[in-house]
């Protein structure tokens, strides 16, 4: 019994850390996805044509499993304290299929590291010729913002459709109508009438940042999950072993006291055989 209740409390402590660290997911995800326009705009900018947004669907699969650990954390504690084995076992279920969710999100975000971000400077600059529109459109704000112009440089934008190119690459307006930009004779004048560098660092800036806070979060939450499942089958097999022990010791102790009335019952029936014997030899 000191055995599970050193348990128990262990358990408890991991699950009152897990609910902290699910906040700070919760936290995160709601951060990456909606509160900084900068990452946002790259989330949606990195759609290409071959490859999806899977850094927002992670973000809202972030988001959710930061939810249902801090659920999850309460209902632990409560089935814990409660003894409640169909809530723990009902929990502990959950609890597989919430660190099941983090090592299939952890798999994604290596394969996009590793896969996907080397090849994104040119499937960016595909996505921006194959649909320069709203391609330019999301990467307006980076350009006003860092001082950027395009993907690589200004030259992304050659014979595109545009019209008017996007006035965040000017630094004074209207700077597309010159002449020497337009020819891209490489004139000191007109050179500096628009932004030189792309884009392109700040995009992998932020998503390298943003891929490692999600990889060292997922695999750190898989890992507490972990052994919240295993405490949690430890305390069900121990606290079932108890339950089945006392039952026993009832049987026991009933059949104990049935023998003794048993042994009871004998000795007065034997005593009345006495007496009716007496009785008898008396009237004789």
């Amino acid at each position: 019994m000191a055995c599970c209740i050193n348990v128990t409390c262990l358990f408890c402590t991991l699950c009152v850390f897990i609910g902290l660290v699910s906040l700070i997911q919760l936290g995160l995800g709601i951060c990456l996805t909606f509160l900084q326009p900068d990452i946002a705009t790259i989330n949606r900018l990195v759609k290409t044509d071959q490859f999806d947004s899977y850094l927002l669907y992670i973000l809202f699969v972030f988001i959710g499993l930061g939810l249902i650990s801090l659920v999850l954390s309460f209902f632990s504690i409560y089935s814990t304290v409660r003894r409640l084995k169909s809530l723990s076992l009902f929990v502990t279920v959950l609890w597989v299929f919430a660190a099941a969710l983090n090592i299939v999100m952890l798999i994604v975000l290596f394969l996009y590291y590793f896969a996907i971000l080397p090849q994104l400077r040119l499937l960016l600059l595909r996505t921006l010729q194959q649909t320069p529109l709203s391609t330019s459109y999301l990467i307006d704000p980076l350009q006003s913002k860092y001082n950027c112009c395009g993907i690589n440089d200004k030259d992304d934008y050659k014979n595109l459709s545009l019209d008017p190119f996007p006035s965040s690459c000017c630094r004074v307006p209207n700077c597309w109508r010159d002449t020497d930009i337009n020819n891209n004779n490489g004139s000191n004048s007109t050179i500096s009438l628009m932004h030189t560098k792309g884009c392109y660092p700040v995009i992998d800036k932020y998503v390298t940042i943003e891929l490692l806070i999600l990889m060292g979060t997922a695999s750190f939450c898989a890992l507490l999950q972990a052994l919240a499942i295993i405490l949690m089958c430890t305390l069900y097999q121990r606290y079932k072993k108890l339950n089945d022990d006392d039952p026993k010791f009832i049987i026991n102790h009933l059949t104990t006291n049935g023998k003794s009335m048993n042994n009871s019952n004998d000795n007065i029936q034997g005593s009345s055989k006495t007496i009716e014997e007496t009785v008898e030899i008396t009237q004789i």
